[in-house]
């Protein structure tokens, strides 16, 4: 009878182990898609709840995985993740607000690019257990063309990124004799400029893309 009553509590205690090592994290993108453009680098935000009513939740680490062609044109800023995320999570307590942040090279052609973010940690600073991987969006849509003036001078512009556009003119349009507009732009807050001398007649432009 005394070997039974301690074989059951040695069971009773190794379950309360587990169930005291056992984190439980609740991760919402809010929202899992960014669209953007003329911008090197996107913030996503989201919703933390450690799920557990008992115990700490430690967030350790973030790690990423591009998916496709998303891993050769984003890049992870994880200091966003350990300047701005909580280390502790207290039972039941959320966290609402900036999460990590994506940089893309200004030569990403437009399009949707995915990829998945894992937080690590546990009931312990040194836990690494996987504890949620959302999916999230990048998503650039082509760049539109803009047309202003400085004094005399058309300047035309559009966002970077996405990348890969071509600057195109044409006097006639009941032709197709676009030509293309050999002036490099320069790169001012997000945006491809243009400063073209003034013209004698009509011109149109375009983006071209490839």
């Amino acid at each position: 009878m005394r070997l039974k009553f301690l074989t059951l509590l040695s069971g009773l205690a190794l379950l309360l182990s587990a169930a005291s090592a056992r984190a439980d994290l609740a991760f919402f993108l809010t929202p899992a898609v960014q669209s953007d453009v003329g911008s090197n680098e996107v913030v996503f935000t989201a919703t933390l709840i450690n799920a557990s009513l008992t115990d700490n939740l430690f967030l350790n680490n973030i790690q990423f995985d591009f998916i496709d062609e998303a891993a050769d044109h984003l890049t992870a800023d994880t200091n966003v993740f350990f300047t701005n995320v909580p280390g502790i999570l207290l039972p039941f307590e959320a966290y609402s607000d900036i999460v990590f942040a994506i940089e893309i090279n200004p030569a990403t052609p437009p399009g949707q690019y995915f990829g998945i973010v894992t937080l690590q940690g546990g009931t312990n600073i040194f836990a690494a257990t996987n504890l949620a991987s959302p999916i999230f969006e990048v998503s650039l849509p082509p760049a539109a063309l803009g047309i202003a003036l400085s004094g005399t001078n058309p300047v035309l512009s559009w966002a970077s990124p996405p990348g890969g556009f071509g600057l195109q003119r044409n006097c006639d349009l009941t032709t197709t004799n676009w030509l293309t507009v050999t002036n490099t732009p320069t790169v001012t807050n997000g945006q491809n400029q243009v400063i073209l001398p003034p013209s004698g007649g009509s011109q149109f432009y375009r983006l071209k893309y490839p």
